[in-house]
C-alpha cells in the first residue's frame, strides 16, 4: 500500500513538522528511491549553510538518501530501524514507515550528536576534502542536539506508535465508512481508545481515561481507562461543564493543566494534588461531543508540553476526518 493512499501528505507534513518541533531534531521522510516526500522538518545550519555551501558535500549528500532508502529493501518487513552515518560523518537514524510490511517510505531523524558517542564522532569527522571551513563547520555541529540513548528510544517509539495510529484509522474506515458513525457508540469508544494509546506513550503518562458521552443521560463516563481505579472508572459520571472534562466540552476547547496553571475555573476543579501535567481533549464531530480524552502524570520534569499538546489536536483532527460522514 502506497503511503499518500494511507494518510494525506499534507496531514503528513504537520505531524512531521509538530513532532520535529516537539523534539527540536530534523525528520526528513524520502520515498524507496531516496526522493523527499514531504519538506524537511526542522533543518539545522550545518544542512542549510554549511553543506549547501560546498557542491562536493551537497552531491555526497543527495547520493547518500538512495543509498538509505534501499537499505530497507532487503530487509525483513519488521525491521525497526538502522543507525546511519552520513557523508559528512553525521549520526542519523533512519526508520521505516512500515504499513502493513509496505516498505515505500522511511524517515531520517537527524543529523544528532549521540550523547555516548559525540567525541567518537568528532574524531572521525573530515571536512577538508569537501571544502568546508573546518571552523564554521564545528560551530554548527555544536549546536545539533545531544540526545541519549533513552531519548532516541523514546523517539523511535511515538514515532512507530504514530505510524501504527494511523494505520489503525486507516483499518477503521474501511470497517466503519458507510455507517452512520455517530449513532455507533461502540465505534467511538473504540476510535477514542486508539487515540488514548497513542497519547499515554507518546507523555509517558501514568493515567488516562476515555470518557464516551451518552446523548441519552447528557453524561460523560468512562470507557476506557490507565492507572485508575475500579471504582472510579464505574461511579464516574460527568454533565458539561462539570469537573474539567465538563468543563473543556463547555468551552469546546482541549487543556494543557501544569503546575504553574492560573485559570481560576480549572484551579478549582482540580482534585488530585499528585497529578503534575495533564491533556483534557474534547472530540467533537459535526457540531456533536463524542466524549472526552484525558492523559496525566504525577512525574515532573515530564514529555507534556505546548507542542506535544499541539501534535496530540493534529492526531485528533485526521480521525474525525476519517469518520465524518458528510
Amino acid at each position: 500500500m502506497e503511503f499518500q493512499k494511507i494518510i494525506d501528505l499534507r496531514h503528513w507534513q504537520n505531524i512531521q513538522d509538530l513532532f520535529s518541533s516537539a523534539i527540536q531534531i530534523s525528520l526528513r521522510t524520502i520515498d524507496k528511491y531516496g526522493g523527499i516526500v514531504v519538506s524537511p522538518s526542522n533543518m539545522p545550519q550545518i544542512c542549510t549553510q554549511v553543506i549547501s555551501g560546498s557542491s562536493a558535500a551537497k552531491k555526497k549528500c543527495w547520493r547518500w538518501f538512495p543509498q538509505v532508502a534501499n537499505q530497507f529493501k532487503n530487509q525483513a518487513p519488521d525491521a525497526a530501524f538502522r543507525e546511519n552515518i552520513c557523508p559528512l560523518g553525521l549520526f542519523n537514524i533512519t526508520l521505516p514507515l512500515n504499513f502493513n510490511g509496505a516498505k515505500d517510505t522511511c524517515l531520517i531523524i537527524g543529523p544528532l550528536i549521540k550523547k555516548e558517542k559525540r567525541e567518537e564522532f568528532i574524531s572521525a569527522l573530515n571536512t577538508d576534502e569537501l571544502g568546508i571551513d573546518r571552523q564554521q563547520f564545528f560551530e554548527s555541529f555544536n549546536k545539533l542536539p545531544v540526545v541519549s540513548s533513552d531519548d532516541l528510544d523514546w523517539i523511535i517509539g511515538s514515532i512507530q506508535s504514530i505510524v501504527l495510529f494511523v494505520a489503525k484509522l486507516f483499518v477503521f474506515e474501511r470497517e466503519h465508512g458507510d455507517e452512520d458513525f455517530l449513532k455507533n457508540k461502540e465505534a467511538i469508544a473504540s476510535l477514542l481508545k486508539i487515540f488514548l494509546e497513542l497519547a499515554t506513550k507518546l507523555c509517558k503518562a501514568e493515567f488516562g481515561s476515555v470518557l464516551v458521552f451518552e446523548k441519552s443521560t447528557q453524561e460523560l463516563s468512562i470507557k476506557e481507562a490507565k492507572g485508575l481505579s475500579q471504582e472510579v472508572v464505574e461511579n464516574t459520571k460527568i454533565k458539561p461543564g462539570e469537573g474539567i472534562a465538563g468543563l473543556t466540552i463547555a468551552r469546546r476547547k482541549a487543556m494543557f493543566i501544569s503546575d504553574g496553571l492560573r485559570d481560576r475555573d480549572i484551579r478549582l476543579r482540580m482534585h488530585k494534588p499528585k497529578t503534575k501535567s495533564a491533556f483534557v481533549i474534547p472530540v467533537f464531530s459535526r457540531q456533536e461531543v463524542l466524549g472526552v480524552i484525558c492523559v496525566a502524570t504525577a512525574k515532573s520534569p515530564n514529555n507534556f508540553s505546548d507542542k506535544l499538546m499541539a501534535l496530540l489536536n493534529e492526531l485528533v483532527g485526521i480521525a474525525l476526518e476519517k469518520v465524518t460522514l458528510e
